[in-house]
């Protein structure tokens, strides 16, 4: 029996800039033994586009492998945390490949154990994922010490660096001229856009795909019809991560209730649970109400496009200096009485 908890996330639709995005993953890897030169490429777009999981299928395509003689680990993947450090990054490395020792040593003792372990487990690409991190927002400056010490490991290793973030992971190659120079053109996974026709096309196909796997086991809206398609739209932005969040939800609250239906009341419900408005409800009306207009129009359109966009930081007041009180003297005192 079909595990339908899951059955969102087990459909995978590969769009074209996802399809695009496994081939040039792919073929970096596929070359990357012979390479006369270390590999490096990027993977930019908004958040929801669908970068970690065209990570997460290259990786899986080349699982790690328990042999005789050893462990072969063919990618390494890890999420960069916020504000990396040599020391924090090298660790992290260390500890997904196995090293049970990955905190001990100096930092010249971590990088030269962790190049003695890429090659003794045959890794062939590493992958780095949330790049931007590369990058503090705050001073607008890029981490330069992490930055040289990735070059310097790749050009160690030979291996194959791929980066996924977001925009800004741009400046961290842009304000690194050497580190930048050993990079292909970016792989670029934008946003679906309502009024581009390839894109609206295709998004409409993706929902007809997600249709014909939820269709075998609930009665619901078709969702590859174009009404039924701009509605989906508006309520994710044209954001992969976000449809699937929804419609995982829609699927999550049948099951709870016992039904085969989903109507388009529930999927105004799941919508309402899943995806995240900034200002608490949607600033647009709600795009599965039986009222909500399906004529696409400039100011709606743009609305959605913030959709999963970050809100502006809000600058709260400064307190006023208090001025340090000043000793009173004979004659304030003699003025007062």
């Amino acid at each position: 029996m079909t595990d339908l908890r899951n059955i969102v996330e087990k459909t995978l639709v590969p769009h074209s800039a996802f399809q695009e995005a496994r081939r040039r993953l792919e073929q970096c890897f596929n070359y990357a033994e012979n390479a006369a030169e270390p590999i490096c490429i990027a993977i930019i777009g908004e958040s929801r586009t669908g970068k970690s999981r065209a990570l997460e299928e290259c990786e899986a395509a080349h699982p790690r492998v328990r042999l005789s003689d050893g462990i072969t680990n063919p990618i390494l993947r890890v999420k960069i945390p916020s504000k990396p450090t040599v020391k924090g990054l090298v660790e992290l490395m260390l500890r997904t490949l196995g090293d049970p020792r990955f905190s001990f040593g100096t930092e010249q003792a971590k990088t030269a154990r962790l190049l003695t372990l890429l090659r003794a487990t045959g890794t062939l690409m590493v992958m780095l994922d949330e790049f931007q991190h590369f990058f503090d927002k705050g001073s607008r400056k890029v981490m330069h010490h992490v930055a040289d010490w990735l070059k310097i490991l790749v050009d160690d290793s030979k291996v194959v660096l791929v980066v996924a973030g977001l925009p800004t992971c741009r400046a961290v190659l842009e304000q690194n001229e050497q580190l930048a120079g050993r990079f292909l053109s970016p792989i670029l996974m934008p946003r679906f856009d309502w009024t581009n026709d390839a894109h609206r096309e295709e998004f409409q196909a993706i929902l007809a795909a997600f249709h014909e796997a939820l269709g075998a086991h609930f009665d619901m809206p078709e969702l590859g019809r174009e009404d039924m398609a701009f509605r989906c739209y508006c309520g994710t932005g044209g954001l992969m991560g976000y449809l699937t969040k929804f419609l995982r939800q829609a699927v999550w609250n049948a099951l709870d209730a016992d039904t085969r239906t989903i109507s388009l009341e529930d999927l105004a419900h799941a919508h309402h649970e899943s995806v995240w408005a900034k200002d608490g409800p949607m600033e647009i009306p709600s795009p599965f109400g039986r009222r909500f207009s399906l004529l696409p129009n400039e100011q709606l359109l743009a609305r959605v496009a913030q959709i999963g966009t970050p809100s502006a930081e809000i600058e709260l007041p400064r307190k006023p200096r208090l001025q340090p009180a000043r000793e009173r003297t004979a004659r304030d005192v003699l003025s007062a009485s």
